[in-house]
């Protein structure tokens, strides 16, 4: 995971801001807009039923006013129902008169049958037969009286005038079965013990109701004192009523729960109606229709983390193929880059020394260069024509050679190497060119210098050579040039002043000086240090090398690490204060370094 910082950050940056802000939408909306729907849902359904049951107790009231209109009627002289039940039953002719006169004046299209039944005589009276009370039980149930539990509603035990009884035929398949609503009554002259009875099918009742949503929907009409089942219409499941109003009201329909048993009251004391939403209801539709909305939006949540993968992969694909190419396994991506650049930095600048040294020591020393060093550092193919420049009476510090460097770069498609001769107190500037004309460079140099940096400045001019082994010769011109203007004798190539050893071990001990009260600085470099006595970074570290014994970078990391030691064994701070404290930039970097000079990480060492 160290590894894969930067990884690990961009993955959270764009879960965090595209993937978990779009998931928590969704279940939001989702949660939010399902309650709507389900409550939604279930309101419509309450509603509707209510609807459905008052519909049905109407029709009831209605068969209630039309035997009372019966009983209105049969009161009048000219009704056949004046004379009584006795008339009926002595006279047959008038029997089949008041039949014939039902049949064309109560006609009912809206029920199965109904009739007229009279309780002293026990005959039952329709507008199509004369039946006794035995012939009309067999006709519904095909049992006798004494079988045929539907019989119970004509018993004079029920008989309760200012009642309305139901019962049913009681067949086994309630769906098959037949509702008997009666309301008791008087008829004619002589108030004869009447019931004005209905018999009514599971079709006549959804046929004359308005049915809301009816589809998938089993109706149950219920005794309420006793839970019978009387009547049951709509779309009946396979299970039995039994099971199916003993269920729980709640299920799960497309793993959502619903509710799928209503219980509606009737206005009639006796009567109650379960309604049972199947899976072929309106409900589950619009169940399978959210469901189908919800898989669309985990889709769209799910595509949506395809491109956060997707642009995870553009993004970090370039930063996965630069440091494939990095050896260096510790730290995340761009520490492991900034290692390896700061390495590559540290080569080029030792390059760069190497060089210098090289340069310098065939140039004031007379060391002669060797062909295979030139061709393994690379001077050889870099340029075609070589000068050497002094300028006195300034020193550049580091970044002003560096300015002068890259300037010239750009403007002269050439490459300068800049260092001090402190014996003479004077900068060497040793240019590699392409072209043999170096008047422009001169130009430049001497603007330069002026605008920037020493309006007293001494710029002597070599003569250019096209070889490097013959560079020598151009520096020699510039000390010929520097002889003639200070009218004195130039020293031999290889002499060196008497005040070199004096001077370079006062700069040593002054460098080491300001190390001891800076060394704890993170920030302290080489280029700084070198800055800040007016030295280039070439002079520091040959300073070091020989003086010291060691180079700047090892001295400075042999101070910090000495330091960090005393504070590991003496003080409690962890490890990351302890780093900062001994000037080291990050706790991986000391870590590594302790690790490196020591042998055992900085935990380790403490516990020793």
């Amino acid at each position: 995971m160290k590894n894969r910082k930067y990884l690990y950050r961009l993955s959270k940056v764009m879960l965090l801001g595209l993937f978990f802000p779009a998931l928590l939408f969704f279940m939001i909306f989702w949660r939010y807009a399902f309650d709507q729907i389900e409550q939604g849902n279930e309101d419509f359904y309450e509603n509707a039923l209510l609807t459905y049951t008052s519909l049905l107790d109407k029709k009831i009231q209605d068969l209630e006013r039309f035997a009372a209109e019966i009983s209105a009627e049969s009161r009048r002289y000219d009704s056949t129902l004046f004379e009584g039940a006795e008339n009926l039953t002595e006279d047959p002719y008038q029997l089949y008169v008041t039949v014939n006169e039902l049949s064309k004046k109560y006609t009912r299209s809206d029920v199965v049958e109904w009739g007229i039944y009279f309780y002293d005589t026990d005959k039952i009276i329709t507008p199509q037969y004369a039946y006794t009370l035995d012939h009309f039980l067999y006709k519904y149930t095909g049992k006798n009286r004494t079988e045929a539990e539907c019989g119970e509603l004509f018993s004079e035990e029920r008989y309760s005038i200012r009642n309305t009884l139901f019962h049913t035929t009681g067949e086994e398949e309630i769906y098959n079965r037949y509702l008997l609503a009666g309301v008791c009554t008087r008829i004619g002259k002589s108030n004869d013990r009447a019931m004005i009875f209905y018999v009514l099918s599971p079709k006549n009742i959804s046929d004359s109701l308005a049915i809301v949503g009816g589809e998938g929907i089993a109706y149950y009409l219920l005794d309420k004192d006793s839970d019978d089942v009387l009547l049951a219409w709509g779309e009946i499941p396979e299970k039995s009523a039994g099971e199916v109003l003993a269920s729980d009201a709640w299920k799960r329909i497309s793993g959502i729960k619903q509710k799928v048993l209503y219980n509606i009251k009737s206005n009639y004391r006796q009567l109650s109606v379960t309604a049972y939403i199947s899976q072929n209801s309106m409900q589950s539709d619009l169940i399978d229709w959210a469901v189908t909305i919800r898989i669309l939006l985990l889709c769209t949540v799910i595509f949506l983390l395809l491109i956060c993968a997707v642009a995870l992969y553009v993004s970090y694909k370039p930063v996965h193929e630069l440091i494939r190419e990095i050896d260096d396994s510790d730290g995340g991506e761009f520490e492991r880059i900034r290692n390896t650049l700061n390495g590559k930095d540290s080569k080029i600048g030792e390059q760069e020394m190497l060089i210098l040294d090289l340069l310098v020591n065939h140039l004031i020393y007379g060391v002669p260069i060797a062909e295979e060093r030139i061709k393994r550092l690379g001077i050889e193919e870099s340029a075609r024509y070589y000068c050497v420049f002094l300028t006195g009476g300034y020193f550049f510090t580091n970044s002003e050679a560096e300015k002068l460097s890259a300037h010239v770069k750009e403007h002269h498609n050439a490459r300068i190497f800049i260092t001090d001769w402190q014996e003479e107190n004077y900068s060497v500037v040793i240019a590699f060119l392409h072209e043999e004309d170096i008047s422009g460079l001169q130009e430049e140099l001497a603007r330069w210098l002026q605008e920037n940096y020493a309006p007293g400045y001494t710029l002597y001019t070599g003569r250019t050579v096209d070889k490097l082994e013959n560079i020598q010769l151009s520096f020699r011109s510039c000390l010929s040039q520097m002889k003639k203007k200070n009218d004195k004798k130039q020293k031999s190539d290889g002499d060196i002043p008497t005040s070199r050893e004096e001077q370079q071990k006062k700069m040593k001990e002054e460098v080491l000086a300001y190390l001891e009260l800076h060394y704890r600085e993170s920030d302290l470099s080489q280029v700084q240090v070198a800055d800040r006595f007016r030295i280039s970074n070439y002079t520091l570290s040959r300073l070091f090398k020989n003086q010291v014994g060691v180079g700047f970078a090892e001295y400075l990391t042999a101070k910090r690490l000495e330091c960090a030691k005393e504070l590991l064994l003496t003080t409690s701070y962890s490890v990351k204060e302890v780093a900062a404290m001994a000037g080291f930039a990050s706790e991986n970097y000391f870590s590594r370094t302790f690790k490196l000079y020591e042998g055992v990480s900085p935990s380790a060492f403490r516990k020793k």
